[in-house]
């Protein structure tokens, strides 16, 4: 469920001195070196994330709204990477203290590369819906890759569903796709589209959906960036794209020839993690429960339409119909959600036979 802000007025405020009274803060702490003083966190937080619009919204979400309430410096490195991320923390150099990652780092208690979340600084109870806080994450944002397609090339009758992006005699022209994942997500979508049933998706038969693929490989351009859907997409180069819904709604803003279907949309989550090595901790959990809470996670869809990840969490009425969350179908249309734990445990054997497909 998610909540408008006129719905939520009544209670955002409790919700904004119950965060504080978790970090420590008093209410008329103010901002700068003071707050920092009246909160007991103070110096400065590196949010590693990946840049671009999400990163830009993240901040002016976000980042620079915490600091100006707490004194503490909250800065953006643009540069997250899993691998980086896990270089620093096993040589013991450590220069971010919250990440932006996915379930596919292993957010379990299993992991000692992180550092467990503080039920008593963060909201966990408020996260009842699809994506839960973890022993070692907290849902930040939702977000979906989404069939869309160019306006130009095909109204507002392009392609609806994964079957119709797939059908390139019924919609001729280009597809743009993410391979660089092992078709996360679009395994699934090959497969629902190929007849086979939900309940019988896992464990998947990537041979099966490459098979899907391979008809129309020629017309397939393997993209590496969200922004490079949209720039193929809106472009005409591919006249189809599996593309993200946020970026999605900015090229429409800016009056780009491009729409999108939310039917069957591949819906994921990024969470926020502490790294352990953090030179700052209490501040980073400060962070974490800042960003997660009810009063602030919808805070981002102001700047880029992706859901909040806590599912109380109010946002403005007037954007609520643009994020995944609120455009839910059912049936046949229901979001695609990717089983994480399968995709764990058979990773890299579907990278490595992606790789091999897409090399030949």
């Amino acid at each position: 469920m998610l909540r408008t802000r006129t719905a939520a007025l009544a209670t955002a405020s409790t919700a904004v001195v119950a965060l504080l009274a978790l970090t420590g803060c008093s209410s008329d702490s103010g901002s700068g070196s003071d707050g920092a003083s009246g909160s007991g966190i103070s110096g400065e937080v590196t949010f590693a994330g990946y840049g671009g619009a999400g990163g830009d919204s993240i901040t002016a979400a976000w980042l620079d709204p915490f600091s100006d309430e707490t004194g503490v410096d909250a800065i953006l490195d643009p540069s997250m990477d899993n691998s980086k991320l896990l270089q620093m923390i096993e040589s013991g150099n450590v220069t971010w203290d919250v990440a932006e990652v996915g379930l596919d780092f292993d957010l379990t208690e299993a992991n000692d590369n992180l550092v467990d979340i503080d039920c008593e600084i963060v909201e966990c109870d408020a996260f009842d819906g699809n994506w839960e806080v973890t022993a070692k994450g907290v849902p930040m944002f939702i977000y979906s890759t989404n069939v869309s397609y160019n306006t130009d090339a095909f109204g507002e009758d392009g392609p609806q569903n994964w079957v119709d992006f797939f059908d390139t005699d019924a919609f001729p022209g280009k597809r743009a796709l993410n391979a660089g994942e092992g078709f996360f997500g679009l395994m699934e979508a090959a497969l629902l589209a190929d007849g086979v049933s939900r309940d019988e998706l896992y464990p998947l038969d990537v041979d099966r959906a490459l098979s899907v693929m391979e008809p129309i490989k020629d017309d397939l351009i393997f993209i590496t960036s969200g922004s490079e859907c949209i720039d193929l997409v809106t472009s005409g180069e591919a006249t189809a794209g599996a593309c993200y819904n946020g970026r999605v709604t900015l090229a429409q803003s800016e009056g780009l020839p491009i729409a999108q279907s939310w039917n069957q949309q591949i819906q994921s989550a990024d969470y926020v993690a502490i790294p352990e090595g953090s030179q700052n901790v209490d501040a980073a959990m400060a962070l974490v429960a800042y960003i997660t809470s009810t009063a602030h996670a919808g805070d981002l869809v102001d700047y880029i339409t992706y859901g909040p990840g806590n599912p109380n969490a109010e946002i403005a009425d007037d954007v609520a119909a643009e994020v995944p969350t609120a455009n839910e179908g059912t049936g046949d249309d229901a979001p695609i959600v990717p089983d994480w734990e399968w995709w764990n445990a058979n990773r890299a054997d579907v990278l490595e036979t992606v790789s091999e497909w897409v090399a030949s």
